[in-house]
């Protein structure tokens, strides 16, 4: 097929016919419907057929003008596989290029396009029913990696078969990404930020349950409705909004929807300065409390006071250096910490500044950039507790204190940052989720399960990080068929999740499923020809040693070796 063609009209892809314009692919005894993303994915790929597709090539041409990580693409990916019935381990059409991309390695021939073919079922066929990815992709390829990408990766669809377990006698409410309206999508960054501190305040009050970032920005530029939307995140109202910045003036409209019937619970439109903006946060939540009929206590109160010292230009830089840390490369986070460093140049006790730069330093001790563990380590350490003398109030300093707490192996002091975190911040999944991972390595499994139920709760669309997390949890308790159901998940959306791997392999081998076990450790020193067991042994802060010795002498059964 000419470059450039595979949207004008019918194509075959193996067995299946695929009309582009329906977003359907089709065959005698099927029918399958897909996102149009997805669709977009796969037509890209047969222009380019044989060809390896890089990750940034798909970015560029299916997601132009928006801002995306790697999980957005994987996990488009994934769904185009279940419905081409592909599988990534022995693929027929999508073939992975570990740390590359992709390459459709599947037969293209062109379908004359007749009246009978367009939008028509085959006879004696439904149309199958979208098959819904559960977790979120995450590329990571060290033990801490998965728990700082917690902050800002994109998760994935909603979990399936698992009863909800949301708390009873409190609202769930989410709050999906405010649309851009300036007409720059280089403004993004800024009606984000106003979205994330939107979900962070409500967050605080102990008497709602507000879904997290990583399931709601799923939603980014998404046609479904409120009440499509709400079902799916289990949330009772949902919140929308947009932003439209405009040299010192700011226009902002908010919306709160009932998920349940549909209606207009309550709508503002906003015209004010730009030097408003905080006020003008405040506003907002309490306008939508205030709608909820959600009465704060004493607690809320005290949790939603702030310091309005910081200026609108320092408020501005540390957004552009959250947006530039959400991308996840080298470059971008050297980027995030040059604007956190000059929104703490320009205002000295800008405590969120610095617990933005201490993430920095985190994800260089995760990915090794520039720096050695230790060095990277000490510098998060010490720019948490900068943060935590300006603003002890603020959770994420408390996550990312925790974070470093565990890994130091300071159980005690860790669980003691996550209370306080989730103290803070009653909505905090990823809290909860690293909660759970801490006691994982503290030896307290069954407590890590409850955690991990709790931000699952509130994190419908469960990221893999999450899934890494109960899988483990299963496998330190010894109950290997859930540990290999849940860490297969994880492996199947993102073929790059070293960590998964890792686990699944340990889990494969207590299984006595010795092939399958071998198979991944291959895998990991494909993605890591460098890894072995010393890695391990070193880089998991496990406290139990007859735990510890079991995970290594699985996965040294396994076949990796020191």
């Amino acid at each position: 097929m000419a470059e450039g063609s595979a949207e004008a009209g019918l194509f075959k892809v193996g067995d299946w016919t695929v009309e582009p314009a329906a977003n359907r692919l089709f065959r005698p005894d099927k029918e399958v419907r897909v996102e149009p993303k997805v669709m977009r994915v796969l037509t890209y790929l047969v222009e380019r057929r044989g060809e390896v597709v890089s990750r940034h090539d798909l970015e560029a041409n299916v997601w132009t003008g928006m801002i995306v990580t790697d999980d957005a693409v994987t996990n488009t990916v994934i769904k185009l596989r279940k419905a081409l019935g592909d599988n990534a381990r022995d693929p027929q059409y999508i073939q992975t290029i570990a740390k590359t991309g992709y390459r459709l390695i599947g037969e293209i021939s062109p379908v004359p396009r007749t009246a009978d073919q367009i939008s028509t079922a085959p006879a004696g066929t439904r149309p199958a029913q979208p098959s819904w990815s559960k977790i979120l992709v995450v590329g990571i390829l060290v033990l801490l990696g998965v728990l700082v990408f917690w902050l800002t990766a994109t998760p994935p669809q909603p979990s399936q078969g698992r009863a909800e377990h949301v708390l009873t006698g409190k609202l769930m409410v989410a709050v999906l990404p405010f649309e851009n309206l300036s007409g720059d999508p280089e403004q993004d960054y800024f009606s984000d930020g106003i979205t994330e501190d939107l979900i962070t305040d409500l967050s605080k009050i102990a008497g709602l349950r507000v879904v997290a970032r990583n399931s709601v920005f799923a939603y980014k530029g998404s046609p479904e409705t409120e009440q499509q939307i709400g079902a799916e995140l289990h949330a009772r109202y949902v919140v929308t909004g947009s932003v439209r910045r405009a040299e010192e003036r700011l226009r902002i409209n908010v919306r709160l929807t009932d998920a349940k019937d549909g209606s207009n619970r309550w709508a503002e439109r906003y015209d004010r300065k730009i030097s408003d903006i905080f006020h003008l946060q405040d506003e907002i939540t309490q306008r939508v409390v205030s709608a909820l009929q959600v009465e704060l206590s004493s607690g809320d109160l005290e949790r939603l006071v702030k310091d309005y010292a910081t200026s609108v230009e320092a408020y501005d830089l540390f957004l552009r250096g959250l947006d530039h840390f959400g991308r996840r490369s080298v470059e971008d986070n050297a980027l995030a910490k040059e604007y956190f460093e000059r929104a703490t140049a320009m205002e000295p006790g800008f405590a969120r500044a610095y617990a933005g730069l201490a993430l920095t330093y985190t994800a260089n001790l995760v990915n090794g950039w520039g720096t050695t563990l230790e060095q990277s380590l000490a510098s998060a350490e010490f720019l948490t507790k900068k943060a935590m003398q300006l603003d002890d109030a603020l959770p994420q300093v408390h996550f990312v204190s925790g974070l470093v707490e565990m890994y130091r192996q300071n159980y005690a002091a860790a669980l003691k940052e996550m209370a306080k975190a989730i103290e803070l911040k009653p909505s905090y999944a990823d809290a909860y989720a690293l909660l759970g991972w801490i006691l994982h390595f503290a030896g307290r499994p069954q407590e890590g399960l409850e955690a991990m139920q709790q931000a699952i709760d509130l994190n419908p669309r469960v990221p893999a990080t999450y899934q890494l997390v109960e899988g483990a949890l299963h496998y330190e308790l010894e109950d290997i068929s859930e540990a290999i159901r849940v860490l297969e998940l994880g492996v199947e959306n993102n073929p790059s999740y070293q960590l998964v791997r890792v686990f699944l392999a340990a889990s494969y081998a207590a299984g006595e499923r010795f092939e399958d076990a071998s198979w991944q450790i291959a895998e990991i020193l494909t993605l890591d020809p460098d890894f072995t067991l010393t890695d391990v042994e070193r880089g998991a802060p496990i406290r139990d040693p007859v735990y510890k010795q079991r995970f290594l002498r699985d996965l040294q059964r396994a076949g990796l070796s020191d």
